[in-house]
């Protein structure tokens, strides 16, 4: 490889010397002519995602994440004195970059995590972006250019780090050195501490159950973590930047909860297997290009898994073996069926489905008979299956924002439901079979035809002060 060459730029940058980059939405990418695949092979890595792969940034790790971090806080103060001009607060944003060895930026595709966006707001948000990248060249200079990719909120910038207080915690790097009774601390909140490896220090409490890593700039997960520490149950690696193959764990049967969201990892490390008894995965916020359940198999007591927002456009057919699951997060993906294995998740409880591209949903979900909640919002559904009348435990049901035009029909068949969102669908008519269902708390019925109207002087007004009678809320 050729020899990279690193050179900081100080002072101010003339934008007249920089050629203003194209900032487009990456759906759009096909009908520009421009592919990420065939720039993947003209920009390098800047830090290696997979095996046999070589970063830019390989021996200069830490130079490169304290640059993406100071970026990302100028970047934050930006939208900040910008607030004004952004046209939507709080939507979730990946960008891919490709940067030029000058360090100006070429390419950035966007994706939005949301469908409400207008046509006016993308634009507005584009053109937002642009601005901020050609005002914002990256600080170092290379010899080859490179690409990386970035997961941010726009709108919502950090608040300062509060330290998290309470007996047996330690929230600072100085006083886990200073503190002469490490025998007494439970938790170490090493959260926002920039850190770009996991300091030694962690090492000195013998108690320890708790180890929150989240929102630093870590790279690698050294297996003497667990295996020095025998008492830890619970660990947060939340937004760090771990790619493939730098997450090892030896086999052991104390760590319970592990948090893996908002890294760089493609698939779910395969050592993940050895937590014996792992109860609660989150694997949420990153790119699973090939999502298996082989790493799970050994996993006896798994419930808990968070595979929110992880690109997934299938879920394997053996996905059904995970049958101890009793909270599945699927959020965010772009899901159109389930696997009819899932009928074997007999203990499921939590089920969230919700901004995928359902049209329908499998019948084979009324096996699920322990089923409590059902999130599935932010689909294109327009009407159940039958197969929902068995599911006599069903608590919450939230089927806003699809395409029912009349209230599904098993509705009747549902006595444990409480709560109901059918917001933003095209509905007609109201569900008059809510009458008879004796636990219904609240109805959620806003944006839908049949509200637009003035309800408590219309056909269904004798309906809903029947509802509001059985101490039922009606939200239109």
């Amino acid at each position: 490889m050729k020899k990279l060459v690193l050179s900081t730029l100080f002072g101010l940058i003339w934008l007249t010397g920089w050629a203003q980059p194209r900032v487009v939405l990456l759906s759009d990418t096909a009908r520009l002519g421009v592919s990420p695949a065939t720039l993947a092979k003209t920009y390098p890595p800047a830090l290696a995602t997979r095996s046999g792969e070589t970063g830019v940034f390989e021996r200069h790790g830490k130079r490169f994440m304290d640059s993406t971090h100071a970026s990302m806080m100028r970047f934050f103060k930006f939208m900040e004195t910008n607030r004004k001009r952004l046209p939507a607060k709080g939507v979730f944003l990946n960008v891919q970059e490709f940067i030029k060895p000058d360090g100006s930026y070429d390419w950035v595709f966007c994706r939005f995590e949301t469908d409400t966006l207008t046509d006016a707001q993308n634009t507005a948000l584009l053109t937002f972006l642009t601005d901020w990248y050609t005002q914002h060249p990256f600080p170092i200079r290379t010899t080859t250019g490179f690409r990386t990719s970035n997961f941010t909120q726009i709108g919502n910038v950090p608040q300062p780090r509060k330290p998290r207080r309470g007996p047996g915690i330690i929230a600072t790097l100085e006083a886990a050195r200073k503190t002469d009774r490490p025998d007494t601390v439970k938790m170490l909140a090493f959260n926002q501490l920039d850190l770009t490896d996991i300091p030694d220090v962690v090492y000195r409490f013998s108690n320890l159950e708790e180890l929150d890593l989240s929102k630093n700039g870590l790279r690698y997960v050294p297996a003497e973590l667990t295996e020095r520490i025998p008492t830890l149950k619970r660990l947060s690696f939340l937004y760090n930047s771990l790619p493939n193959d730098s997450v090892f764990f030896p086999k052991n049967n104390h760590l319970i909860a592990l948090n893996l969201q908002g890294n760089r990892l493609t698939r779910i490390p395969q050592s993940v297997g050895n937590n014996r008894r792992l109860e609660s995965l989150w694997m949420g916020n990153n790119k699973l290009q090939a999502f298996t359940t082989k790493p799970l198999r050994r996993l006896r007591r798994l419930n808990d898994l968070n595979l929110y927002n992880t690109g997934l456009t299938q879920l394997p057919k053996n996905f059904g073996r995970l049958r101890r699951l009793n909270v599945l997060d699927l959020y965010y993906n772009k899901l159109t069926t389930l696997p009819r294995s899932m009928r074997r998740m007999k203990r499921l409880e939590q089920l969230a489905l919700a901004h995928n591209t359902f049209t329908a949903l499998p019948s084979t979900l009324g096996r699920l008979k322990r089923l409590q909640v059902l999130y599935a919002h932010h689909n294109r559904i327009s009407e159940l299956p039958e197969s929902f009348k068995t599911l006599k435990n069903l608590r919450v049901l939230d089927i806003g924002y699809n395409w029912f035009t009349v209230p599904p029909a098993v509705l009747a068949s549902l006595p444990s439901l409480e709560e109901l969102d059918m917001s933003n669908n095209n509905l007609q008519e109201l569900p008059i079979a809510l009458s008879s269902l004796k636990s219904l708390k609240k109805v959620y019925l806003r944006a839908n035809p049949l509200s637009q109207r003035d309800a408590r002087s219309g056909p269904y007004a004798q309906l809903i002060k029947q509802l509001e009678a059985n101490q039922t809320e009606v939200f239109y």
